[in-house]
């Protein structure tokens, strides 16, 4: 099977954007949890949960990718904590560990199935842009608007 994918010198971030960002941008509160993985694309996926308790994935994909390894460090420190503080803490706990965030990305469904060849429906939100708190409650800002929904860059006129 060939790779259809684009050369990545030749992926520039309209491209790339024009690619994740298909729909409108929604901004969401998620609790991420210290369960993640890499996909094929090297994208960091993290399981997290919505306020009314719905299970979602948060993508973190394309250039946006390298600015979550502090998610990725913060979950970790999060995970170490919990075991370390919570006397009797198991691994059935980890829902509860959450890390806030506040996600402007877009919703995007798959589709899953099982032995029996039944397709179970999950979400993903992919994120553009995310804000997350510090332990003294400042937010730290990552990621971008995508390219064809940031504001115009000022013309520069000479002479």
């Amino acid at each position: 099977m060939s790779d259809l994918r684009r050369p990545t010198h030749l992926v520039t971030p309209a491209y790339e954007d024009n690619g994740l960002f298909r729909s409108p941008v929604r901004r969401v509160t998620v609790g991420l949890v210290p369960q993640a993985h890499r996909n094929n694309r090297q994208d960091l996926v993290v399981r997290g949960f919505l306020p009314d308790g719905a299970v979602i994935e948060v993508v973190f994909a394309g250039r946006r990718n390298a600015q979550a390894v502090s998610i990725e460090k913060r979950l970790r420190a999060l995970l170490f904590h919990a075991r370390a503080n919570i006397p009797g803490w198991r691994a059935e706990g980890l829902d509860t560990v959450q890390l806030p965030l506040r996600v402007e990305g877009v919703w995007r469904s798959r589709f899953t199935r099982d032995a029996w060849g039944c397709e179970t429906r999950h979400y993903q939100l992919i994120a553009a842009r995310w804000a997350m708190f510090d332990e003294a409650g400042v937010a730290h800002l990552f990621g971008e608007a995508p390219v064809h929904l940031a504001p115009p860059r000022p013309v520069q006129i000479d002479g």
